[in-house]
């Protein structure tokens, strides 16, 4: 058996895009030294987005694995599924444990189709993870189980960081102390969640505002902090009426999804996948509904988002 979890056994590989790096050596079903765990966090830093393949882990030590980069932090989305009348460990939607979701195109008898109550098989634009809650996770952990042969789910990350370096001059200003209201009423796909009312105006969307720039709290770096981008009145600029915040999101979103930004993933099973929501947004490819693809995700535990535009700010 090769030998893993030591800081000799680490094994880095670029991906070679703005982001994103194979780690080698590493297996999250075993123990993870606390000096071996600072280094892949250190890692992590620098490149954003890591793979580690041939992972075949159990909920619990995927949540392990989360302990490892921060904590753990249960989805937004879980309340919505269970009020539908979900049970907790007894569906192919809700997992036993809390901090566990099911990413999969199965429906309640287990058989793939393209439209289920969560995201199904459809194709997941731009986004970035649970933005919708006051104190958004720092990451996700995503592990493949089951997946389509051929069909479909790639997904695709980008850098944010870069988003917002490379952002026109009179755009950052335009932006200046500026935030996004982000709407907890719809899923990844858009699609409306259950037992929600779809909203008529700006009113009826109660998700947090929050800065459309961000500071990172490990590397002070600046990113841009975008979320979702639905049609209105799910996605708007608090400060802007309609007509401006419309021109302005359109833009930024035009920048902040080009294609020199991202890297994209083609899954095998066993892949664990560790993203950064502070600085990355990601997308997924649409799934063939006639196979099965079941992934299951861990969310990192969020630090409170540390707004660009306060006089403290980390950075320029």
């Amino acid at each position: 058996m090769a030998v893993v979890n030591t800081l000799d056994a680490i094994e880095v590989i670029p991906s070679g895009k703005a982001l994103g790096a194979e780690v080698r050596g590493i297996d999250f079903a075993q123990a993870v030294p606390e000096e071996v765990g600072a280094e892949i966090k250190r890692i992590w830093g620098e490149h954003l987005v890591l793979l580690f393949r041939g992972l075949k882990l159990s909920d619990e030590q995927l949540l392990a694995a989360a302990d490892v980069f921060g904590g753990q932090q249960a989805a937004g989305s879980r309340d919505y599924f269970l009020k539908a009348g979900h049970k907790a460990g007894e569906t192919h939607r809700v997992a036993k444990h809390a901090g566990i979701s099911i990413v999969s195109n199965l429906d309640k008898d287990g058989k793939p189709v393209k439209i289920t109550e969560a995201v199904g098989s459809l194709e997941l634009k731009w986004h970035t993870d649970n933005s919708y809650v006051d104190t958004p996770p720092a990451g996700s952990l995503l592990h493949a189980h089951v997946l389509p042969v051929n069909g479909g789910g790639q997904t695709s990350f980008n850098n944010q960081y870069l988003a917002y370096e490379t952002l026109p001059d009179d755009l950052k200003q335009r932006i200046e102390g500026k935030h996004i209201r982000h709407d907890n009423t719809r899923n990844t796909a858009g699609r409306f969640r259950p037992t929600v009312e779809p909203p008529k105006s700006r009113d009826d969307i109660k998700g947090p505002a929050h800065p459309i720039v961000r500071i990172h709290p490990l590397t002070g770096k600046r990113a841009l902090y975008l979320g979702r981008h639905y049609e209105w009145p799910s996605s708007f600029i608090v400060e802007l009426d309609d007509a401006e915040s419309e021109d302005i999101l359109g833009k930024l979103w035009d920048h902040a999804t080009q294609d020199h930004l991202k890297w994209t993933h083609d899954w095998a099973i066993g892949d664990l996948v560790l993203w950064d929501n502070r600085c990355t947004m990601h997308a997924r490819s649409e799934i063939d509904h006639t196979q099965p693809r079941v992934l299951h995700r861990a969310l990192i535990k969020g630090e409170p988002i540390i707004s660009a535009w306060e006089s403290n700010a980390a950075a320029d």
